[in-house]
């Protein structure tokens, strides 16, 4: 099975055991060079369509344009049996690698939001952007949001990369959760 993962480093040949994340998805390795926030946070307000294309939603707008803009990189592919991975427990689609695995492809993009928007034009992912999405779609997705902060007791961090991407960027929702937490 194919695996991909993106680095901004050139010439990689191999993939770490238990560092690398893998996915089986291209579309979603490439968003790992979009990631606005620094790990182990992460920003891709992605789900799957009835047919199992990834949808990317701008929540703000403009939001998909500021975060892959400019951006560059390496999509990278390895081969490995399912065995020889395991789950990130993060992100449904994202997984170890459990060995050493040999680099078997690489693909430079010089402009990550170039690159995926030819991509869309393919049909290989669906960008919604902020002005598709009705009120009632947002507010899914701010309740998607306000849980993760709760969960993870962000209130008593608002420093965290995370609650500061937040209150920059949906200070409507970062105001929402203090309210909720009594602040």
């Amino acid at each position: 099975m194919t695996y991909y993962f993106t680095s901004e480093v050139p010439d990689l040949k191999t993939v770490e055991p238990g560092k690398t994340k893998l996915t089986e998805n291209k579309m979603i390795a490439a968003f790992c060079l979009a990631n606005p926030l620094e790990e182990p946070h992460y920003w891709f307000p992605c789900d799957f369509g009835s047919d199992g294309t990834v949808q990317y939603h701008e929540l703000f707008k403009d939001a998909f344009k500021e975060s892959c803009e400019g951006k560059k990189g390496f999509v990278y592919a390895a081969e490995a049996e399912e065995d020889e991975v395991y789950p990130s427990g993060e992100i449904v689609t994202v997984c170890y690698p459990k060995k050493e695995l040999a680099v078997t492809d690489c693909e430079e993009i010089s402009d990550l939001y170039e690159w995926l928007m030819e991509n869309e034009d393919m049909g290989r992912f669906r960008l919604y952007t902020f002005e598709q999405h009705t009120r009632q779609e947002l507010l899914l997705w701010d309740n998607s949001i306000l849980r993760y902060l709760a969960k993870n007791t962000m209130i008593d961090n608002p420093e965290n990369p995370y609650a500061e991407f937040v209150q920059k960027k949906l200070s409507k929702v970062w105001e929402k959760y203090r309210k909720l937490c009594g602040r």
